[in-house]
């Protein structure tokens, strides 16, 4: 039996690197197991929650229709899949893949910048963004709402949980052995351990990765900017969890460091770290397991009116997947959804 006070939870990929920390942020939350609908590829499977076991089944039309919400945390094809199937019959429906993230029904959410899109919604279907991109977007809001942004260039430095369980076992294979070679079944575009991969996703007849189109993209239907000058290279780096991103931007309107400063010290979901040195500059090991974009390095770039450049850095799988999912939902019906979110970390 289930607790009519909580909302009934389905979480497809359960089993995988990014569902696992969905079921985790709902076990902080205090969501019972009574009310958690985990799903995967096929049946027999248990799963670890909140000190109890739950079974795996496999989604279906039966099962999806007692669902309150569902979050994907599967593939592009899987999504779509879901979303021609059982997913349909769901009152909402938050997908991590990019599926739908540029489909123009569908709103692509972080909370800090569009929260409105996830109330005004036309069907029951919230696209997640990239990792990469809504950390980016968490700093680059406010700065939009205080001055404006006349171009954004960003390089990414992307964990390699970013890549799933593939991702991580390479990694785990590569380190400590003396041959440059990739792992078997590696997903990366060379050797991950020791080394960084300037390649996510494949390349266009131009040269443009496709995890660098994706930003490009991305930050443009967030922010609400569809002409925003935005340049972009992804990196692959030897790092287990946390994506870092240096950004360089420009300004529409004149301000300063200082004005900079204080609006990002008060946005939401940020925690602000002045460059001076004085507090340890943002980085991967700072993130792991936390809620907010922590941001530093900021500063005047000389020489370049309205130029700025900062330093962003957040925990891909929590921030950049199932915690902005969640947030999403709650955007979408705080009343329903609201207890998913716990105290922050």
């Amino acid at each position: 039996m289930t607790d009519s006070t909580w909302p009934t939870v389905g979480v497809a990929g359960a089993r995988g690197v990014v569902g696992g920390v969905f079921c985790s942020i709902l076990a902080d939350a205090g969501l019972p197991a009574a009310c958690l609908r985990a799903f995967g590829h096929e049946e027999g499977h248990m799963l670890s929650y909140g000190g109890t076991d739950v079974a795996v089944h496999v989604l279906d039309d039966v099962n999806a229709r007692e669902l309150d919400v569902l979050f994907l945390a599967v593939d592009g094809p899987q999504s779509r899949e879901i979303m021609a199937g059982p997913g349909a019959s769901v009152q909402l429906v938050v997908d991590n893949s990019s599926a739908f993230r540029l489909a123009d029904d569908v709103p692509l959410v972080v909370p800090e910048a569009n929260a409105h899109a996830a109330r005004e919604r036309s069907g029951n279907l919230i696209a997640n963004p990239n990792c990469t991109t809504a950390a980016a977007v968490v700093a680059l809001a406010p700065i939009r709402d205080l001055a404006g942004l006349a171009s954004v260039d960003l390089a990414s430095y992307q964990a390699v949980s970013g890549a799933g369980r593939k991702g991580l076992d390479a990694f785990d294979a590569e380190r400590g052995t003396e041959h440059r070679d990739r792992a078997e079944a590696s997903p990366f575009h060379g050797r991950i351990a020791d080394s960084v991969v300037p390649q996510i996703d494949v390349l266009d007849e131009t040269g443009w990765s496709g995890e660098e189109k994706k930003i490009h993209a991305e930050l443009r239907k967030i922010l609400e900017m569809p002409d925003l000058d935005i340049a972009a290279t992804t990196v692959r780096v030897p790092v287990h969890t946390g994506h870092s991103v240096a950004l360089h931007i420009r300004t529409e309107r004149d301000t300063t460091v200082e004005e900079l400063e204080a609006v990002l010290r008060a946005a939401p979901g940020l925690e602000y770290r002045p460059a001076d040195g004085s507090a340890r500059h943002p980085m991967p090991l700072d993130v792991e397991g936390r809620d907010p974009v922590l941001v530093g390095r900021l500063r005047a770039v000389p020489g370049r009116a309205r130029g700025f450049a900062l330093w962003v850095s957040s925990d891909n799988l929590r921030k950049g997947a199932a915690l902005n999912a969640i947030q999403s939902a709650v955007a979408a019906d705080p009343e329903r959804y609201g207890r998913l979110l716990p105290p922050p970390r």
